[in-house]
């Protein structure tokens, strides 16, 4: 598993919605924009993101909670592959989730309230 662990400065006030807020906002420029990469979104409900490329279906996680010192929300975008796979199968989706990191990476670089991007393995 992949997780992209950035911040979001969202505003100057700390309110209990704002980690939906983010969410949503994030999850929104995602299913906008990961089609000028070559993915197709498909319908999702709550912090899910799930995203098609040849056949292959790639499901996205999407939480933001706790902040940093500077008050900025922290967010992460965690993949989770499918490892009961045969070996070339999962071959083929890390090469495509990889694919997909960057760009997850790229589209969320386009909006100037996400910044400080760490990639994680877990």
């Amino acid at each position: 598993m992949r997780k992209l662990q950035f911040t979001a400065q969202h505003g100057q006030q700390q309110d209990v919605n704002e980690s939906g807020v983010v969410q949503k906002q994030v999850q929104d420029l995602l299913v906008q924009k990961l089609g000028q990469f070559g993915f197709e979104t498909l319908p999702q409900s709550g912090d899910q993101v799930a995203v098609s490329v040849d056949h292959h279906t790639l499901p996205l996680s999407i939480t933001c909670q706790g902040h940093d010192k500077e008050g900025n929300l922290v967010c992460e975008i965690a993949s989770y592959p499918d490892e009961e796979q045969d070996w070339v199968d999962r071959i083929a989706e890390r090469s495509l989730l990889n694919q997909l990191a960057q760009a997850v990476e790229n589209t969320l670089k386009t909006d100037k309230s996400f910044t400080e991007f760490e990639w994680k393995n877990s």
